[in-house]
């Protein structure tokens, strides 16, 4: 048997279960309550997989990343991710510049936000993971994790929600929206969402006039910032009852969290904030078929 005991996020959490379902078929979940997840696997999901203990003798998995498995390797190129890759931050930088400036749109570049830094003590070498690369990803990797991540069933009341709202709401012109701020942890705050607002400015202007934008995100007053910019009209958003500040503070707040996951999962566009797992798991939860702009 083997445990999954990921602590982060919800993201982070369905990540590792799902590597875990690869790692044994006999898979379990030690899904933590604690003071940023205070839902139980249960009240989240139908999957009956959840312990309350490690088992005696069970092995565990903690990981947010996804598994590379020996028989992966040959599926994977050396020095693939630029997420947390190995790479020297010059040498990325003139990379990047190089696509920018020749207009040779390789696509290794293309989620290249410098410098990527993120989770490199966790980061192979020779940079042999798929984490955060959504469409660079090989189809080999799309087709066994996606068999995974389908084996994920939520909650019907959960998913009658999602339902009634994407029916309504969600068609081909809407694009799905994912900002996170970081506003528990200032250094990323400064590092990464401050820049990358001017990036997803970009992303939104550019998009057509009948376009709209279904948004998710970890502050209240982002939601309110692209109200104000652009209109009511444009700007969808699923009507949580709980802040979106202390989600984490209720169950129903984290119910609210798995909402409007599973609804970025319905567009066939999304605009994702660098380094969220939160929209990854979206992205694989939607069968991986949306395209993907990382800002």
């Amino acid at each position: 048997m083997i445990v999954s005991t990921e602590t982060g996020g919800l993201g982070n959490r369905i990540k590792s279960w799902v590597s875990a379902m690869r790692l044994d078929t006999d898979c379990r979940v030690h899904w933590a309550q604690m003071a940023h997840m205070p839902a139980a696997l249960g009240d989240l999901f139908v999957n009956e997989c959840g312990v309350e203990s490690v088992p005696e003798g069970a092995r565990v998995h903690r990981s947010w990343r996804l598994e590379i498995l020996p028989e992966d390797e040959a599926h994977l190129p050396a020095g693939f991710a630029t997420v947390g890759g190995g790479a020297h931050p010059l040498v990325r930088g003139l990379g990047k510049a190089w696509w920018n400036l020749t207009g040779r749109r390789s696509n290794r570049y293309r989620y290249m936000v410098f410098p990527k830094q993120h989770s490199r003590r966790s980061s192979r070498a020779d940079a042999r993971h798929i984490d955060l690369e959504y469409e660079r990803i090989p189809d080999y990797f799309r087709r066994v994790y996606g068999d995974f991540f389908a084996r994920i069933v939520v909650q019907p009341d959960i998913l009658a929600r999602v339902e009634d709202f994407a029916q309504a709401r969600i068609d081909d012109r809407a694009i799905g929206v994912q900002v996170r701020t970081w506003r528990d942890d200032a250094r990323r705050q400064r590092k990464y969402h401050v820049p990358a607002m001017k990036r997803l400015t970009r992303l939104m202007d550019s998009a057509a006039p009948e376009e709209r934008f279904l948004v998710v995100s970890d502050s209240d007053e982002m939601i309110e910032t692209l109200l104000a910019a652009y209109g009511k009209q444009r700007i969808l958003q699923y009507p949580r009852t709980t802040s979106r500040a202390t989600s984490w503070h209720s169950v129903e707040g984290m119910r609210e969290d798995l909402i409007d996951m599973l609804l970025l999962a319905r567009t066939s566009r999304l605009y994702a904030s660098y380094l969220s797992t939160f929209s990854e798991a979206a992205w694989w939860l939607g069968g991986t078929r949306a395209k993907v702009w990382v800002f």
